[in-house]
């Protein structure tokens, strides 16, 4: 474990009731130690002293922050004990840059708990969601992620998470030249009984809010009639994260392909809605289809890669999004995981 000092954030902040020795130092400690043996994610902060005001701590150290962040990918700050929502919020606040992202071009519901702050995905509890990186189908994605346990629950429920630029290096030669190639193409269907209505999707019931969306986004659409829509978006499947130049998985593929449902679900969307017709799936980006071997071979990548720990209730997790997927465990009994995304970031899209 190391203890790094950084800079003071005023006696003002510090406990006023019964102050220890310690209390009445003019410098704020933190405690740092990766998670788990062996593992480098995610790497772990925690005080060195009771009191410690976490978003004040994190105003005042913020260039502490951006090393950790930067070197680690993956940040759990632990043992603060935020109180609430806001406090959740205002730490976001002082570690990133610009607004908070807003959710659109939604593929989960989520519900709002603060100004852009949600809710993670509403799924089933004795259900996984498999891992994926926030927004890899959008023209602008979120640079950090952040959740925040509010209730764990009383079992599993873990957040798994993987380095994605060590996925692309566990996948076949092969198939990264084939997707560095002909990039990947997500297809939606709407309103035909399965899955989220554009309406939420879009966050709007204005058809033609839909359509200036779409063209602003890059993303071929089609009314079927009705309400039903069809749309198509391109997008590469491996991108250059900024700030360190390296090659990263960054998309949906295995995520949103059909045969990542469950056997019995998928051939019965199959059976209803055919191929051209389900409610999501993933192409190569020529349109033609991705093989379901491939798939299987993205899916063992993300599995050799997935790191997993039980989260604390208080726990703040700071991802890179670019570089660290996250998934979800079933779960037994309540649990609340509140997020946020920061700092929008677009590259090439075509």
């Amino acid at each position: 474990m190391k203890t790094l000092k950084t800079k003071t954030f005023g006696s003002k902040n510090l406990p006023t009731a019964r102050r220890k020795s310690v209390a009445v130092s003019q410098e704020s400690w933190i405690k740092t130690e990766h998670l788990l043996p062996g593992k480098d994610i995610p790497f772990m902060v925690q005080p060195a002293m009771d009191g410690m005001n976490l978003v004040d701590w994190a105003k005042n150290n913020r260039t502490v922050v951006d090393d950790l962040f930067l070197k680690h990918k993956a940040l759990l700050f632990r043992n603060f004990h935020p109180k609430n929502v806001e406090d959740f919020q205002e730490f976001v606040k002082a570690t990133s840059d610009g607004g908070f992202l807003e959710y659109k071009d939604r593929s989960t519901p989520r519900k709002d708990v603060g100004d852009k702050i949600y809710t993670s995905t509403i799924h089933p509890s004795d259900q996984t969601i498999n891992p994926h990186n926030e927004g890899t189908y959008w023209v602008k994605w979120a640079l950090k992620l952040y959740f925040c346990c509010m209730t764990a629950s009383e079992q599993g429920g873990e957040t798994p998470i993987a380095d994605v630029g060590k996925v692309f290096k566990r996948l076949d030669a092969d198939i990264q030249k084939q997707f560095l190639e002909k990039k990947m193409m997500l297809v939606r269907n709407y309103n035909d009984g399965f899955g989220l209505p554009w309406q939420e999707v879009y966050q709007t019931e204005d058809k033609k809010e839909v359509e200036s969306y779409c063209r602003e986004n890059l993303i071929e659409f089609e009314w079927k009639g009705g309400d039903r829509l069809r749309t198509r978006q391109i997008r590469p499947a491996v991108r250059k994260h900024p700030k360190t130049d390296e090659l990263v998985w960054f998309n949906h593929a295995a995520f949103f392909h059909y045969t990542t449902l469950d056997d019995n679900i998928s051939e019965a969307l199959l059976a209803e809605f055919g191929e051209e017709g389900l409610p999501y799936n993933t192409y190569y980006g020529d349109g033609t289809p991705i093989e379901a071997s491939v798939v299987e071979h993205i899916r063992q990548a993300y599995e050799q890669e997935k790191v997993m720990f039980l989260w604390q209730e208080g726990d703040i997790l700071m991802l890179d999004n670019m570089s660290i997927a996250h998934a979800r465990e079933p779960y037994v009994g309540d649990r609340l995981i509140a997020t946020a995304m920061t700092e929008a970031f677009s590259g090439n899209v075509g």
